[in-house]
């Protein structure tokens, strides 16, 4: 599947507030850019011919099917950026892409193309004169996903939340300290004990240096059953602080170990023996399976999190996976 990147800047103000796919089925409704279509069921006919087809999950629109009577790129590009929220962030890009000389042969054959682009999927045909494309939320398969023993919350749940972290990473502290408590809260009050917590070691060692050690010293606390509460003590500032600027590390996490009452020795053995070194590779190997390259990278079930910072953003993508 070709990878299609959006400019960084609009990257950045990607969010479910901004989606139409994956949104309320509502959002569409007055849109100006749909001025002159006529809507039959989930049906929208414009006066030239374009067709655009509108599938539901529950409340929200779960994809779009789009059909023009010509190959009309610039069009194209007008509607996608539409239905994704993206407006010509996206819509430009991909009348451009479709203009390359190099993928206009593979518009012809049967499957046509696949494109990513942030959260969404793109195929797109040419059928005869017509060009058609769908978009739907792009989402790994669960299988792609590895068991992980970090986790909380019902071992069959419906929704599972999948959180690929980095313990030296500043912008994972900044989840875990200004995001993640209002969201743990959110998911207690909106859906009770129903949704599971993984949280997958992803140490990105090249940008910070005690990553990993600190991904091994939390499975040293996993060890004895201690994992969240590990977690929460290496990322709480005064202690992330300390940790992540020390030439060796080990003796923060030994004391870290300590204030949790762990026990000392088996803790200790652990991180001189590095116990926890197959399940961090584990981890790093699963990451590159998923395409995860980042940190932190959130999925509900298959689905990523485009914003993870907004908890609304989180709630709102549950919603859709649940179709409520």
């Amino acid at each position: 599947m070709i990878r299609f990147v959006l400019p960084l800047s609009l990257a950045l103000l990607g969010s479910a507030a901004l989606a139409q796919v994956g949104g309320p089925a509502t959002s569409l409704v007055g849109n100006p850019l749909l001025s002159g279509y006529v809507r039959s069921g989930n049906t929208l006919t414009s006066p030239d011919g374009t067709q655009i087809v509108l599938s539901n999950r529950g409340p929200y629109l779960a994809g779009a099917s789009v059909t023009l009577p010509t190959f009309d790129t610039a069009r194209a590009g007008q509607l996608l950026g539409l239905l994704t929220g993206y407006g010509d962030g996206l819509g430009t890009p991909y009348a451009g892409y479709l203009g390359n000389p190099q993928v206009k042969p593979q518009l012809s054959t049967p499957a046509g193309t696949s494109v990513n682009a942030e959260q969404y999927s793109v195929t797109t045909k040419q059928i005869g004169e017509k060009l058609q494309f769908s978009v739907k939320l792009s989402e790994v398969p669960a299988t792609t996903f590895t068991g992980i023993a970090n986790a909380t919350g019902p071992d069959k749940a419906a929704v599972v939340l999948r959180l690929f972290s980095d313990f030296q990473c500043p912008y994972c502290e900044q989840f875990e300290t200004q995001t993640w408590p209002t969201l743990k809260d959110s998911l207690q009050k909106t859906f009770g004990g129903k949704v599971r917590v993984e949280f997958h070691q992803l140490p990105l060692e090249q940008l910070h240096p005690n990553a990993r050690a600190a991904a091994e010293a939390s499975e040293c606390a996993a060890a004895q059953k201690q994992f969240w509460a590990y977690k929460d003590v290496l990322f709480d500032p005064k202690n992330w602080a300390t940790w992540t600027v020390a030439a060796n590390p080990n003796p923060s996490f030994l004391a870290l170990a300590s204030s949790l009452k762990l026990n000392a020795d088996q803790f200790k053995t652990c991180l001189a023996n590095r116990d926890g070194k197959a399940a961090v590779d584990a981890g790093l190997k699963e990451a590159a399976a998923v395409g995860v390259n980042g940190t932190p990278t959130l999925y509900v079930n298959g689905y990523r999190v485009v914003n993870i910072y907004d908890p609304a953003a989180t709630l709102q993508l549950i919603r859709y996976v649940l179709g409520q």
